[in-house]
């Protein structure tokens, strides 16, 4: 999950990377944070998810998606650019 002063794309960098080292073909989902309760924090934006996604290729990972994406794509130009840069694959 990432969530923002906690789990960032350098975290989610290292545990994919570590996940990698075991078996690149298992699958990694990263979700996007909605503030909820006592943990008050903004939810990722649109660009750190997709950065974050990359991160996980870049480690090595194969079967990387992200989740949550309403919590970050609010508009059709966000979903656009979601899905044109990641591809319908990666979006769950």
């Amino acid at each position: 999950m990432y969530i923002l002063g906690m789990v960032e794309e350098d975290q989610i960098a290292k545990i994919a990377k570590l996940i990698a080292e075991l078996d690149a073909e298992i699958p990694f989902t990263i979700l996007a944070f909605f503030p909820e309760y006592k943990l008050k924090t903004r939810s990722p934006t649109l660009f750190e998810m997709i950065r974050a996604y990359f991160a996980a290729k870049d480690a090595g990972l194969k079967n990387v998606r992200i989740g949550n994406c309403g919590v970050f794509a609010k508009t059709s130009e966000e979903w656009s650019i979601l899905l044109s840069t990641l591809g319908v694959e990666a979006v769950g």
